[in-house]
Protein backbone atom coordinates (compact mmCIF):
# COMPACT_ATOMS: atom_id res chain seq x y z
CA UNK A 1 0.00 0.00 0.00
CA UNK A 2 2.69 2.48 0.30
CA UNK A 3 3.73 2.49 -2.82
CA UNK A 4 0.24 3.00 -4.25
CA UNK A 5 0.00 5.83 -1.75
CA UNK A 6 3.17 7.30 -3.18
CA UNK A 7 2.08 6.87 -6.64
CA UNK A 8 -1.26 9.20 -5.96
CA UNK A 9 0.62 11.97 -4.21
CA UNK A 10 0.29 15.37 -7.09
CA UNK A 11 2.75 15.06 -10.00
CA UNK A 12 4.32 11.38 -9.23
CA UNK A 13 1.12 9.66 -10.61
CA UNK A 14 1.74 6.55 -12.46
CA UNK A 15 -0.30 4.99 -15.64
CA UNK A 16 -0.48 1.35 -14.98
CA UNK A 17 -0.82 0.07 -19.16
CA UNK A 18 -2.86 -2.54 -17.88
CA UNK A 19 -5.53 -0.84 -15.36
CA UNK A 20 -5.87 2.16 -18.26
CA UNK A 21 -6.86 -0.61 -21.06
CA UNK A 22 -9.19 -2.46 -18.17
CA UNK A 23 -10.98 0.90 -17.43
CA UNK A 24 -11.32 1.83 -21.41
CA UNK A 25 -12.76 -1.67 -21.87
CA UNK A 26 -14.95 -1.18 -18.88
CA UNK A 27 -15.89 2.11 -19.85
CA UNK A 28 -16.89 1.36 -23.71
CA UNK A 29 -18.70 -1.66 -22.63
CA UNK A 30 -20.94 0.24 -20.63
CA UNK A 31 -21.12 3.98 -22.35
CA UNK A 32 -21.02 3.23 -26.09
CA UNK A 33 -24.30 3.41 -27.20
CA UNK A 34 -23.57 1.02 -30.47
CA UNK A 35 -24.24 -1.37 -27.47
CA UNK A 36 -27.48 -0.28 -26.70
CA UNK A 37 -31.12 -1.00 -28.72
CA UNK A 38 -31.29 1.57 -31.37
CA UNK A 39 -33.88 4.68 -30.69
CA UNK A 40 -37.07 4.58 -32.59
CA UNK A 41 -36.74 8.57 -33.00
CA UNK A 42 -33.27 9.69 -33.96
CA UNK A 43 -34.03 12.78 -35.07
CA UNK A 44 -35.86 13.42 -32.07
CA UNK A 45 -32.42 13.03 -29.70
CA UNK A 46 -30.09 16.08 -28.60
CA UNK A 47 -26.99 14.96 -27.83
CA UNK A 48 -25.02 17.70 -25.92
CA UNK A 49 -21.13 17.01 -25.61
CA UNK A 50 -18.47 19.04 -24.05
CA UNK A 51 -15.15 20.49 -25.57
CA UNK A 52 -13.04 18.71 -23.23
CA UNK A 53 -14.53 15.85 -21.88
CA UNK A 54 -12.14 12.94 -20.52
CA UNK A 55 -14.59 10.67 -19.42
CA UNK A 56 -15.99 10.96 -22.65
CA UNK A 57 -12.66 10.42 -25.23
CA UNK A 58 -13.03 12.26 -28.41
CA UNK A 59 -10.71 13.27 -31.16
CA UNK A 60 -10.43 17.07 -31.72
CA UNK A 61 -11.58 15.87 -35.36
CA UNK A 62 -15.30 15.88 -34.42
CA UNK A 63 -14.83 11.76 -34.76
CA UNK A 64 -17.01 11.34 -32.11
CA UNK A 65 -19.99 13.73 -33.28
CA UNK A 66 -19.75 11.69 -36.61
CA UNK A 67 -19.91 8.78 -34.76
CA UNK A 68 -23.27 9.70 -32.70
CA UNK A 69 -25.12 10.76 -36.06
CA UNK A 70 -24.31 7.38 -37.87
CA UNK A 71 -25.93 5.71 -34.37
CA UNK A 72 -28.74 7.89 -34.06
CA UNK A 73 -29.49 9.38 -37.69
CA UNK A 74 -31.04 12.69 -37.29
CA UNK A 75 -30.22 13.46 -34.24
CA UNK A 76 -29.01 17.43 -33.45
CA UNK A 77 -25.71 17.64 -31.52
CA UNK A 78 -24.76 20.11 -29.59
CA UNK A 79 -21.28 21.51 -28.27
CA UNK A 80 -20.38 23.44 -24.62
CA UNK A 81 -17.33 24.18 -23.47
CA UNK A 82 -16.03 22.47 -20.21
CA UNK A 83 -15.08 19.03 -19.51
CA UNK A 84 -17.32 16.64 -18.22
CA UNK A 85 -18.32 17.89 -14.82
CA UNK A 86 -18.11 21.53 -15.95
CA UNK A 87 -20.25 21.95 -18.55
CA UNK A 88 -23.19 20.30 -16.95
CA UNK A 89 -22.50 23.00 -14.08
CA UNK A 90 -21.95 25.64 -15.82
CA UNK A 91 -24.36 24.98 -18.56
CA UNK A 92 -26.65 23.58 -16.76
CA UNK A 93 -29.60 25.29 -18.76
CA UNK A 94 -28.15 24.19 -21.90
CA UNK A 95 -28.70 20.44 -21.04
CA UNK A 96 -32.08 21.55 -19.66
CA UNK A 97 -32.84 23.45 -23.14
CA UNK A 98 -31.76 19.93 -24.97
CA UNK A 99 -33.90 17.39 -23.07
CA UNK A 100 -36.98 20.04 -23.26
CA UNK A 101 -36.31 20.12 -27.41
CA UNK A 102 -35.93 16.26 -27.76
CA UNK A 103 -39.44 16.12 -26.33
CA UNK A 104 -40.67 18.50 -27.88
CA UNK A 105 -39.31 16.94 -31.25
CA UNK A 106 -40.79 13.22 -30.01
CA UNK A 107 -44.11 14.87 -29.19
CA UNK A 108 -43.93 17.02 -32.96
CA UNK A 109 -42.72 13.46 -34.21
CA UNK A 110 -46.05 11.13 -32.58
CA UNK A 111 -48.25 14.07 -33.48
CA UNK A 112 -47.47 13.57 -37.14
CA UNK A 113 -47.81 9.78 -36.76
CA UNK A 114 -51.56 10.14 -35.34
CA UNK A 115 -50.25 9.07 -31.85
CA UNK A 116 -51.71 11.42 -28.99
CA UNK A 117 -52.98 10.43 -25.27
CA UNK A 118 -49.82 8.30 -24.58
CA UNK A 119 -50.05 6.20 -27.79
CA UNK A 120 -53.88 6.01 -28.44
CA UNK A 121 -54.47 6.62 -32.01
Amino acid sequence: LSSLGSSLKPGRVTRDPTTSLYMRLLIDEFSNLKNYPKLREPGAAVVVVAEEDLYVTRPRDDHMIQDIAEIWPGCEVRVVKGGHITSYLIHNGAFRTAIRDAFDRLDASLERSGVTNCGAK
